[in-house]
């Protein structure tokens, strides 16, 4: 089971202290274009690599583009032990203070 939040009560949670991993399950090219600050990104494609670098330690914080992907990412991690909580949404329509750009 994994719990869903919206856009706005993770920009709460990320005013806060860290206590979870942020993790964006879109591809490599769509993190490097925008994405939360400290997010870790894993695709979802590649989510049977997550026990590597994803700790069961801390709540992971799952968003996407839309979020379809994260919501099936949250459902698989929370079926392998960890504790998931989904963003409802996505990032397509975020751009607020924690949204960052790579730069060149």
């Amino acid at each position: 089971m994994f719990r869903t939040i919206s856009m706005q009560q993770l920009e709460h949670l990320l005013d806060g202290e860290r206590t979870f991993t942020l993790l964006d399950v879109r591809e490599q090219r769509e993190y490097e274009a925008g994405h939360l600050l400290g997010a870790v990104n894993l695709p979802y494609e590649e989510l049977d690599e997550v026990e590597s670098c994803i700790s069961k330690d801390r709540p992971v914080v799952i968003y996407c583009a839309y979020g379809g992907q994260s919501l099936l990412a949250a459902r698989e991690l929370a079926g392998r032990g960890y504790d998931t909580v989904n963003v409802l949404g996505g990032l397509y329509y975020y751009r607020g203070k924690y949204y960052v750009t790579c730069k060149e």
